[in-house]
């Protein structure tokens, strides 16, 4: 008997797998077909937190930002834009967004808003320049006389881009790559079409648009070695903030906005599974992933040249808490570490399992104190 009724729950639990899949599967469909109707909505000087909130009522969607986005978009949540979308959503909105190097994705629940990967050639939170200077090169196409195509290269950027190759010596790698296209086509005509990022990428995919940080000042589009581009990532400056989160999930989110590959090696198979919180800005990427690594009593290696990044933990023995009473897995305190002279702060939160026991008594006196305090009678007033 007992095999049957096995049975019968194996059958009854795939099942209920193949329902939650058609749930999935039917709630997906019903957003795809939200996006596919028309709509007509003008949105002025708002920003993009306002805007998506806006879309999703009158489309009766809901639309969200990832923190991957938040953090590539100019101004964050705040970053103001005005736009008009008519037409069917789902390509109004892949307008409107293509503006900021972002995209969405069809969840089961809702749209997700995430970065283009055009946006991995600028470091940290893109300027609105970089953001405008970045779209010219994609979409301005470029031709050159097939007489002389490697000769006004160097102006043509200049003058179209505003902006300056570097290293110099890249101008000639381009050249070669301009004159190979024009090669074969006949005096006076013109090279065949191509935009600025296809070019560098024709001499490597490692380079990154810097700048301009002054009125006037070129920007830098950088062309550079693999192992320099991984260098110049590490070294992007960022800001970064996580509330009561696995510190493996921030570890391998910071690890991933380097694009290295993450190798984590664990001494105790719960290590990392602890919440912390953690709040730093204007700290450079690979700094901010040792910190974090560093906190949770871990050590991380960072290896450039072959594209890796190694965390071991925990470093030492963890002693055994002692047994909780009841109530103790309530929170009760907070313990701020001030990092770099007080630039960011590194928190965590203490249970009172976590106290030593002269701490426990000094928080049992102060908790009588503020009871008597409280049982006192009121005093009346005075009569005048």
């Amino acid at each position: 008997m007992s095999v049957k009724v096995c049975g019968k729950v194996l059958v009854l639990a795939v099942t209920l797998i193949g329902l939650s899949v058609d749930y999935a599967y039917a709630d997906k469909l019903q957003l795809e077909q939200k996006l596919a109707k028309p709509v007509s909505i003008k949105l002025t000087d708002v920003t993009i937190a306002e805007a998506l909130e806006e879309i999703g009522q009158k489309a009766d969607l809901k639309i969200g930002l990832s923190d991957e986005a938040i953090w590539r978009l100019p101004q964050g949540k705040a970053t103001r834009l005005s736009v008009t979308l008519d037409g069917p959503l789902a390509e109004s909105m892949a307008e409107m967004l293509n503006a900021f190097f972002m995209r969405y994705a069809v969840g089961d629940e809702q749209i997700t808003i995430y970065p283009r990967p055009e946006l991995q050639h600028v470091l940290g939170r893109p300027t609105t320049k970089q953001i405008e200077l970045l779209k010219r090169m994609y979409t301005m196409v470029l031709t050159v006389s097939a007489g002389s195509p490697g000769e006004i290269l160097k102006g043509m950027i200049s003058e179209c881009f505003h902006a300056v190759i570097l290293p110099v010596g890249r101008y000639s790698d381009l050249s070669a790559v301009v004159t190979q296209l024009a090669e074969g086509i006949p005096e006076g005509k013109s090279s065949p079409a191509a935009t600025l990022p296809q070019l560098l990428d024709s001499i490597g995919p490692a380079w990154y648009v810097s700048g301009p940080d002054f009125p006037n000042q070129p920007a830098e589009i950088w062309s550079v070695s693999e192992s320099d581009f991984r260098e110049a990532k590490l070294d992007q400056i960022v800001d970064i903030s996580f509330k009561d989160e696995a510190a493996e999930a921030i570890i391998h989110r910071l690890a991933s906005w380097t694009g290295m590959e993450l190798f984590v090696d664990k001494a105790d198979p719960s290590w990392l599974s602890e919440k912390i919180s953690v709040d730093m800005q204007n700290v450079k990427l690979g700094q901010a992933l040792r910190n974090v690594v560093s906190t949770v009593d871990g050590a991380v290696t960072i290896y450039v040249e072959s594209n890796g990044i190694s965390v071991e933990g925990p470093l030492h023995a963890k002693v055994p808490p002692p047994p909780k009473a009841a109530g103790s897995g309530e929170y009760v305190g907070k313990i701020s570490i001030p990092m770099e002279g007080g630039k960011y702060y590194i928190e965590f939160m203490l249970r009172e399992s976590d106290l030593t026991d002269q701490l426990k008594k000094l928080r049992a006196e102060k908790i009588r104190e503020v009871l008597r305090e409280s049982a006192k009678p009121a005093e009346k007033p005075k009569n005048k």
